[in-house]
């Protein structure tokens, strides 16, 4: 008797109704909606995490050049030397007169030796600002040069970043 009264259960269901179908399918929705946008932020923190990344490994890069040869230079030659700011930093490589000047124009950071063909430090992707060079202390033996600049970079998605850079080095001889 119950063998025959289960069976008469399980045929007389008919399936879901239209209502709970519905709510089915809006429970879905709402669920595919969320886990969307919480994929979209993700990847736009991941383009500004990388953005960030790739511009401050180009500036840094340039930075430690220029500080190196600062330290590491025969003299340093500021066009306007005693605390005043330059754009341009000039640096005696050795007694024989061979010079490396830094500059930044057009966003790119550059490095020219003698009068050779100036050499990008920065990528063309980074735009470099506000590059100044400014001697902080001159002894008459070992100058300190101040050197700053701003960077900003956009992201594929348009995300714009920008960070200012600050670094003092002084001349070893």
């Amino acid at each position: 008797m119950k063998i025959i009264y289960l069976k008469k259960q399980l045929s007389n269901n008919n399936g879901d109704t239209l209502i709970e179908l519905l709510l089915y399918i809006t429970l879905l929705s709402i669920m595919l909606v969320v886990v969307t946008i919480i994929l979209f932020n993700l990847s736009i923190f991941q383009n500004t995490i990388t953005t960030t990344a790739n511009a401050n490994d180009t500036v840094r890069i340039a930075m430690k050049e220029i500080t190196q040869n600062i330290e590491y230079g025969y003299q340093v030659m500021l066009p306007n030397s005693g605390n005043v700011t330059s754009s341009e930093l000039t640096v005696q490589t050795d007694s024989s007169g061979d010079t490396i000047s830094f500059y930044s124009q057009n966003g790119v950071i550059y490095s020219q030796i003698n009068n050779e063909t100036p050499l990008a430090l920065s990528s063309s992707n980074v735009y470099t600002f506000n590059l100044q060079f400014i001697e902080e202390a001159n002894t008459g033996i070992s100058p300190t040069v101040f050197v700053t600049l701003t960077e900003t970079n956009v992201g594929t998605t348009g995300i714009k970043t920008s960070i200012t850079y600050e670094t003092a080095s002084t001349q070893r001889r």
